[in-house]
């Protein structure tokens, strides 16, 4: 290998760049960890895992610290250096009710870091860094990756990791019985070969750019056991469960054998279901817990001006995305025209400073600026004016309105409640009656996949992610073929995002991506409204927090300072 090969640092950017003689040559050999600094200030309002330095230095050891793993800059007066034990009481309004990966939504992110690890982790930056796996390479043809698995870790029950659990997992993960969320991505994975127990070499039918992305979300699990998930868990992570109450709490115990040196820094970690939303923050400052999980924006603003005491967090940035989708196969929604009216009525201004309290900026983008696929001169377009609103709907003969229902599911998201009734208000103005039906989100989801939707409030993940995965792996964005509600089909549509996902060019991407933006705002069967955030708050004294690209704190990482 070429010295000045070696001295790059291993990027995704990097990733998409190579040409496929140089992707052979084992470029994409483990990143680094950064050196961790001592503690000396305060996390960012959006704490995220340690970006990783600019130059890569030698490969880690077996037992190194995954960079996406350090622990942040502490508070004001820190400790000499991380303090070991005690209990970190968090809390949450959701309950959890499977200990299972393959399902990260809000309620289940929280236990993913403590009980279970992945691959590959991305750092704050979107850079893939080691973790059960300590190296890689790709084939020069991008169609497969070959990992070098870190040895001596040891799951819950005290039997070893190895390639053949990389094996089951992906082959669980594939299967109607795991409803894993990111399932498009995990069946990209066409075979496992497992040449020894520390090798595992995944295989994809063509070039995946999103194969880091893939990585990052395949937590390792025990096939074996994974079927008692409803109850239990057992994962290679820092933790592992002592007591699981139903609707009540989860308490974690230390796992004493796991592979991470000195971590985790805690002795228990407690996850305390807490229904009501306003009893988050009297919780927190009452001290009953040290950090709470979706609070009220009112409340974090209150919180946020108390900075002496508190740290808002507004978690993983983009990991959420507020949207309203249409069934594009029923009328009048079949002409695009309505469809833009409908982009054209929501004040998304009005929604984000409000009800969002400022925390975030409205969006008619798929993809947030952090990401480039942010083309920010098409921001705005298809964004709120009623009297372009009313001009289309007089063009499409709908000049006198018409009726049509708006399902919610309230209780999913903060602000799944307060949108509806904002468009159903603007609407009025141009004689559309939006009927708002609230129903709890099981009820919702079902609709949603038995395609019995017309306007449906909606929020979808992963647009900080590779945006071939947001394509792919969101109903949002897949076509009705797909099994989508919107029922959307266009075969420019589809043909742009198998040209997406055909080559590891950024500049080829950069192109092609503008187009399918630029097709998404004109056709309008996803209309993007603004981020939707799964904010924390925390005491002062916990130290060390940071979360994953899909908002899972790295509990293994979090000490307390009192």
């Amino acid at each position: 290998m070429r010295q000045d090969t070696v001295r790059r640092h291993c990027t995704r950017r990097s990733f998409l760049l190579l040409s496929a003689t140089t992707l052979g040559t084992g470029l994409l050999a483990a990143c680094s960890p950064a050196a961790q600094p001592a503690p000396t200030a305060a996390p960012q309002a959006t704490a995220a895992p340690k970006p990783a330095t600019t130059q890569a230095p030698a490969a880690p050891a077996a037992t190194a610290a995954p960079a996406a793993t350090q622990a942040p800059a502490a508070t004001a007066k820190p400790a000499a250096g991380p303090k070991k034990g005690g209990t970190f009481t968090l809390a949450q309004p959701q309950s959890i009710s499977e200990f299972s990966p393959a399902r990260p939504g809000s309620r289940h992110s929280i236990y993913l870091r403590a009980l279970f690890n992945t691959l590959v982790q991305y750092d704050a930056k979107l850079q893939p860094q080691p973790d059960l796996a300590e190296k890689w390479d790709v084939a020069p043809d991008g169609k497969s990756i070959t990992l070098k698995l870190r040895q001596g870790v040891k799951f819950h029950s005290g039997r070893e990791f190895t390639s053949a659990d990389v094996k089951g997992t992906v082959e669980f993960l594939s299967t109607p019985e795991a409803a894993a969320v990111a399932l498009t991505m995990f069946k990209a994975v066409t075979q496992v070969d497992t040449p020894d127990k520390y090798t595992a070499t995944l295989k994809f039918a063509t070039v995946y750019p999103g194969m880091f992305d893939v990585l990052d979300m395949l937590y390792i699990i025990d096939k074996d056991t994974i079927g008692d998930r409803a109850k239990s868990a057992n994962g290679t992570g820092p933790f592992k469960i002592g007591k699981y109450i139903p609707n009540d709490r989860v308490e974690l115990v230390a796992h004493k054998d796991y592979w991470e040196k000195d971590k985790p820094y805690l002795d228990n970690v407690v996850i305390r279901i807490v229904p009501d939303t306003a009893a988050l923050a009297v919780n927190l400052e009452a001290g009953a817990v040290d950090c709470v999980f979706t609070p009220t924006f009112t409340d974090l603003v209150r919180f946020k001006a108390a900075g002496d005491k508190y740290v808002v967090s507004m978690g993983a940035p983009s990991t959420n995305v507020h949207d309203i989708g249409i069934n594009c196969k029923v009328k009048p929604f079949d002409d695009k025209r309505v469809r833009q009216a409908i982009s054209m009525s929501i004040d998304r201004d009005r929604f984000c400073k409000t009800i969002l309290q400022g925390f975030v900026k409205p969006t008619t983008l798929v993809w947030p600026a952090t990401s480039w696929a942010y083309f920010p001169d098409l921001e705005g377009k298809m964004g709120y004016d009623l009297e372009k609103a009313r001009a289309l709907l007089k063009d499409a003969g709908l000049e006198k309105g018409f009726e049509a229902e708006l399902l919610t599911a309230s209780t999913s998201n903060f602000g799944h409640d307060a949108l509806p009734q904002i468009i159903q208000a603007e609407l009025k103005k141009l004689n559309v009656n939006i009927k708002i039906t609230d129903v709890d989100s099981t009820q919702r989801v079902a609709r949603e996949n038995k395609k019995d939707v017309v306007l449906l409030m909606h929020s979808y993940g992963r647009a900080n992610r590779d945006p071939g995965t947001t394509l792919v792996g969101t109903k949002a964005y897949m076509n009705g073929k797909e099994g989508s509600y919107n029922n959307f089909e266009s075969a420019d549509y589809d043909r742009l995002r198998a040209e997406l996902q055909s080559t590891l060019d950024l500049e080829k991407r950069k192109a092609t991506i503008r187009k399918l933006q630029e097709l998404i705002l004109d056709e309008c069967f996803t209309i993007t409204v603004a981020e939707a955030p799964l904010p924390w708050a925390y005491a002062k004294t916990v130290q060390g927090f940071s979360v994953t690209a899909d908002n899972a704190p790295y509990l293994g990482s979090i000490w307390l300072d009192k």
